[in-house]
């Protein structure tokens, strides 16, 4: 597992390549954009915010990028 269940429905939604993949509790599978919008699969309500968190960009945090100051 690799992504976040949702706190409500128990989905698991992951990040795959360009699209979200949403993993229901009882086994379905759908493709979502980062708005939310269906693109293939299984459909069903998706959450947009959490789709677009899942999507937004990741960086590295300030303290693992510049080293320790003495």
């Amino acid at each position: 597992m690799n992504g976040i269940v949702h706190p409500y429905s128990n989905d698991l939604y992951e990040r795959d390549e360009d699209r979200v993949r949403i993993t229901r509790a009882d086994g379905g599978v759908g493709f979502y954009a980062a708005d939310g919008h269906w693109l293939a699969g299984d459909k069903f309500d998706a959450d947009l915010h959490l789709c677009g968190w899942i999507m937004a960009p990741r960086n590295a945090h300030r303290l693992v990028t510049n080293p320790a100051s003495r």
